[in-house]
């Protein structure tokens, strides 16, 4: 009895494991099957072959080709956009009047810059005359001196003439110092009056060409957007020629303006130096006709 008892105690305390094995077993199996490929999986050697890869490969050259030929074609056309050529050819007549407006403007300064330095140059060479004129002993040898065409010789020229002429009627109640010196400073207005001729263009050039120039650039960025909306493609090709033409518009009215500017402030600085020299002639040629119809 006793041992029967003992035997059947063993076999209640084993139950509990081999009950807890199995459950065990029973959980890493499946989880090993899965690992395991199937047995009758057919090789992986026919996936890695692809028959189809050279016949694929075969038409992609040509279509490459054809994307570098319209990417050739494309980056042509947006060299040609920023010339002038293309700004004449593809701009409507709002961006050709405008081109037409600063090439005139650049015409005129580079004329204007031209002559006014040529002039300059005639009355600098007259003003160096001046001190020949007071080292004379006579009004007629000075006169002389300075030369038939010199711009100089008409101040003192138009002092004598007044203070020779006689007066009648209500022009007799005027001095004569009084009519010399107005006369002196006809002359100096006449002097002054050919030294800022064509000044006032340059200035203006100066002031406003710039803003043609942007005027042209906001008309071709209105073209660019009128093209993709109308398109509805926002490519280079599309957009490359009005963009192309709205920076060479900028571009221009830039060249045009600069130059411009410096022509001014290098002629202005001279008319000043060649008005000083005048101004002060004027005021001695005054003072000496004054003198001399005192005495």
């Amino acid at each position: 009895m006793k041992t029967a008892y003992l035997g059947d105690g063993r076999k209640r305390q084993a139950f509990p494991v081999k009950t807890l094995l199995a459950a065990l077993a029973m959980m890493f199996v499946p989880a090993v099957a899965m690992a395991q490929p199937p047995a009758d999986a057919p090789p992986a050697l026919p996936m890695e072959e692809a028959p189809a890869a050279p016949v694929a490969e075969a038409p992609a050259a040509p279509a490459e080709a054809a994307a570098a030929a319209e990417g050739e074609e494309g980056g042509h056309s947006v060299a040609n956009a920023f010339s002038l050529t293309a700004v004449w050819e593809e701009g409507d007549i709002v961006a050709k009047g405008t081109l037409i407006i600063m090439i005139i403007m650049f015409a005129g300064s580079i004329y204007i810059a031209a002559t006014k330095t040529v002039d300059q140059v005639i009355l600098s060479g007259q003003m160096k005359k001046i001190p020949a004129f007071w080292d004379a002993n006579t009004l007629d040898e000075g006169l002389d001196l300075l030369g038939r065409n010199n711009a100089f010789r008409a101040v003192a020229e138009g002092a004598i003439a007044q203070a020779n002429s006689a007066q009648a009627g209500l022009g007799a109640r005027i001095s004569r110092s009084d009519r010399m010196s107005h006369q002196v400073g006809i002359e100096l207005e006449r002097i002054n009056t050919r030294l800022q001729g064509g000044m006032a263009f340059l200035a203006t050039v100066g002031a406003i060409c710039p803003f043609v120039g942007l005027f042209g650039t906001v008309w071709g960025i209105v073209n660019a957007l009128i093209r993709i909306t109308a398109s509805g493609d926002a490519s280079i090709e599309v957009v490359a020629g009005p963009v192309g033409e709205a920076l060479i518009m900028t571009a221009i009215g830039l060249a045009v303006a600069v130059p411009a500017v410096i022509f001014y402030n290098l002629l202005g600085r001279r008319n000043k130096l060649i008005s000083d020299a005048a101004r002060h002639f004027a005021y001695d040629i005054d003072k000496l006709m004054a003198s001399s119809a005192k005495a």
